[in-house]
């Protein structure tokens, strides 16, 4: 084959797999070469994005939070060695996305499902019947979610320069519930270790030096040294 048409075929082909609507937003991963080998098995039934992020990225979490409709994120835990506050990471991670978490076997899956998990699989299933799971949750979700959107064009948007600035905002604005300071810390944290709240009170305070000329602010309130997130409000109401 020559060249030239060798290289129409690569490009084509490119093209194609670019043009796959998943149906899974975001693959997060707790050992992302581990989670290399669970994609690559899984590319024939175009159900998983080809490349996994890494737990507490904020590009997944910008992802997730600015889809137009409902999102849904696959959770691979590859190893027994993440099951201690595994619950916590799906019940955090719940509150912008519906979550799928493929596990390793015996992990108990009912703690998993108490936390907001929408479904819990071996992540030793057979693909075809893995990306069947997948689908179904795919369609349940699209079946009874809203649409949601958060335009990046809108103010108070504008005012945020940093990629940490914007995804905290989406997190705050977007959640349906109150945020416990702990959860945000694992959220925003990597697979081996949470943000300090040290670092996250810092985040806080520069969110509110950006937004506060738009006349909103973090709605947090302290108990008991616990610090609890409500979301955003502006003088006119909650945001």
């Amino acid at each position: 084959m020559p060249l030239t048409e060798l290289s129409e075929g690569i490009i084509h082909s490119a093209l194609e797999e670019e043009a796959i609507a998943y149906p899974v937003n975001v693959v997060l991963s707790l050992q992302r070469e581990r989670t290399a080998a669970l994609l690559r098995a899984m590319r024939s039934q175009h159900v998983l994005p080809a490349l996994s992020h890494a737990w507490g990225s904020e590009r997944a979490y910008s992802t997730l939070l600015r889809e137009a409709g409902a999102s849904l994120t696959v959770l691979d835990v590859p190893g027994p060695q993440w099951s201690e506050g595994l619950g916590k990471r799906v019940r955090a991670l719940s509150n912008i996305s519906s979550v799928v978490v493929l596990v390793p076997e015996r992990t108990d899956s009912v703690a998993l499902f108490l936390a907001g998990a929408a479904n819990v699989i071996p992540r030793d299933t057979p693909p075809r019947e893995l990306a069947g799971r997948i689908l179904a949750e795919r369609r349940w979700l699209d079946s009874m979610s809203s649409p949601r959107w958060l335009s990046a064009d809108s103010s108070p948007y504008r005012s945020l320069r940093q990629c940490t600035q914007q995804v905290l905002f989406d997190i705050l604005r977007s959640s349906a519930r109150p945020w416990c300071c702990h959860d945000l810390c694992l959220l925003l944290g990597t697979a081996e270790e949470s943000m300090s709240r040290r670092a996250l009170q810092a985040r806080i305070v520069r969110l509110n030096e950006r937004l506060m000329p738009e006349g909103i602010s973090v709605d947090c309130t302290t108990q008991r040294g616990r610090m609890t997130f409500k979301g955003l409000v502006a003088e006119s109401g909650g945001v």
